[in-house]
């Protein structure tokens, strides 16, 4: 038998902080878009350095690069083995502006209009210079599904699937 015709890619926004608990937002994802292929865009906020040196020397990537552990680089992978069938690719992006109208121009450049973010406050950002791109991704997407989510503990050293939220 034929297997089910996919939908063209979609590209879901969802914001993160780095934690394997963000990344069940994904799951969410591959639930709430059944039968589409899609194109995961982990998106965190970071302020820019307020001096001319820091922003000459400033990159996304190493800001970025710094914040992956190795357990979040892990359950990012297993998520692409598990759901091969449903996701092409996860990849981060940072953003620096300050406004919705940065945001609105930072998701015309990404190609993106639908985003998946947490019901309640349950990201954690490493310092302050880096914030939480939920309000702006509740403004500004076209299609926006708030699923809920907590940071448990326990579930980053358990196996990371979806049966593992409900046990």
């Amino acid at each position: 038998m034929f297997a089910e015709k996919l939908e063209k890619m979609r590209k879901i926004l969802i914001p993160t902080d780095f934690t394997v608990e963000s990344l069940q937002l994904v799951e969410y994802a591959i639930l709430n878009f059944p039968n589409t292929k899609l194109d995961i865009i982990l998106i965190a906020g970071h302020k820019l350095p307020n001096t001319r040196w820091g922003i000459t020397h400033f990159s996304s990537r190493e800001q970025i690069r710094k914040q992956f552990t190795d357990e979040f680089v892990k359950a990012k992978q297993r998520l692409l083995v598990e759901h091969k069938q449903s996701l092409d690719t996860i990849t981060c992006e940072l953003f620096t502006g300050l406004n919705s109208i940065a945001f609105k121009n930072f998701m015309e450049k990404l190609g993106a209009e639908n985003a998946i973010i947490p019901k309640d406050k349950v990201l954690q950002y490493p310092g302050v210079k880096w914030f939480d791109t939920t309000k702006f991704l509740k403004k500004n997407a076209t299609e926006v599904v708030e699923v809920p989510a907590k940071i448990d503990t326990e579930l980053s050293q358990k196996k990371y699937s979806f049966s593992s939220l409900f046990s």
